[in-house]
């Protein structure tokens, strides 16, 4: 079952919110790259952010096929500013989040699961 537009708005909003200040920016892709919606308090290019997503998930499923594993739920990725790229499946899209320096990331996945897992 896939998402509206709408509801995917509402979600990405909900999540920066939900945050409570830890993450600067939601996007939301598409499985084939394109960026369907997003959130942010900084500068940066939705486009760039979800082709750069598509390739990390790319070559993670493919590395995770070499291994013969059944997928990925989420990617984390520790960035040298102290961020950190957060990637989660979600209904067929990706949910792209970049947080603020040193984040409360226990705090920040909590939150992922309860909106991810709660309109599943």
């Amino acid at each position: 079952m896939s998402a509206t537009l709408q509801e995917l708005r509402s979600l990405a909003e909900d999540l920066m919110v939900g945050c409570r200040g830890w993450v600067d920016a939601v996007i939301i892709v598409s499985e084939d790259g394109a960026p369907l919606t997003y959130t942010t308090n900084m500068d940066l290019d939705p486009e760039f952010v979800a082709a750069a997503t598509a390739s990390i998930v790319g070559a993670t499923s493919a590395v995770l096929e070499l291994l013969n594993s059944r997928g990925f739920d989420g990617i984390n990725v520790k960035l040298r500013e102290r961020r950190y790229l957060l990637i989660r499946s979600y209904k067929g899209y990706y949910v792209v989040a970049l947080t603020r320096p040193n984040p409360n990331l226990g705090f920040i996945n909590l939150v992922f699961e309860a909106y991810l897992s709660a309109r599943r």
